[in-house]
């Protein structure tokens, strides 16, 4: 009898950790967005600046500024105005990567968190980072962040990469119908809503 009972906690104690290994894994689970190897994402969607004068930004891809040996990373130039264009605030500029395919949503829901390397040609760059679901992309606009210095390890842009954590439910969007993830030079990121830098970013991930 005594047999028995070992044998069947043995058994039981064998399965509970088959289900914290397969939790773990679970857990583990990343998706790579964007490794800027290629113009289009993971998904094959597109990747692209956005502007409305008189703010502009422009995009390039650069293999010698890659935290990753051998790598790419994306180059951005911003110019952000204060004044003029639509509402008189200078228009807006930022960069964008399409999850949703024609008119399928990309399901994030079993993610906790975005994360991706930065770092800025002179440091104290900065930006937002947006999300858009179903509806948001609708209005063509997204749910942004923080000032991405909340969710860096300095709590700012520096000349050094760092890796931005930002959990996805700052961002209140359903995270079953993703559209897009954008990174975005707001008119509330500077002083008078005026700014003027390069960043460069590498390797978007969902975890």
């Amino acid at each position: 009898m005594r047999r028995r009972v070992y044998s069947l906690w043995s058994i039981v104690y064998g399965l509970l950790s088959l289900v914290f290994a397969l939790v773990a894994s679970a857990s583990a689970e990343e998706f790579v967005i964007h490794k800027f190897d290629k113009r289009t994402n993971a998904l094959g969607g597109t990747s692209s600046v956005y502007q409305q004068a008189p703010s502009r930004a422009t995009a390039t891809v650069s293999a010698e500024v890659s935290q990753d040996p051998g790598g790419k990373a994306l180059k951005l130039d911003y110019v952000k105005k204060g004044v003029g264009g639509p509402y008189g605030k200078g228009g807006w500029c930022g960069f964008y990567t399409r999850l949703k395919s024609a008119d399928n949503y990309f399901d994030a829901s079993h993610y906790k968190t975005l994360r991706f390397w930065v770092k800025g040609a002179k440091g104290d760059e900065n930006f937002r980072v947006g999300i858009s679901d179903r509806h948001w992309d609708e209005l063509d606009d997204t749910v942004k962040s923080e000032d991405i210095g909340t969710y860096l390890p300095e709590g700012k842009i520096t000349t050094v990469w760092q890796r931005a954590s930002i959990p996805l439910d700052v961002f209140g969007v359903d995270l079953s119908e993703i559209a897009a993830i954008a990174i975005c030079f707001e008119t509330e990121c500077f002083p008078g809503g005026t700014g003027q830098g390069t960043v460069y970013l590498d390797e978007i991930i969902l975890e």
